[in-house]
């Protein structure tokens, strides 16, 4: 599996395989949708992280 990858990287292994031309543009699909997923993710994190980091809009107690 290594040795592909690294091929492909190379961009001999794959290129020079009948079944390349088509492996080729699934892997940058795969690698462009996990990338995708990557920045959906760490959005989120960051958003909930922003969120219980900011003070409370609503007083827990009340003095009346």
């Amino acid at each position: 599996m290594w040795k592909i990858l690294m091929g492909y990287l190379i961009g001999d292994a794959i290129s020079k395989s009948p079944v390349g031309r088509f492996v080729r543009p699934a892997l940058k699909l795969f690698a462009l949708g996990v990338l995708i997923a990557g920045l959906i993710y760490a959005y989120v994190v960051f958003k909930a992280v922003y969120e219980r980091s900011q003070a409370p809009h609503v007083h827990a107690h009340s003095t009346h």
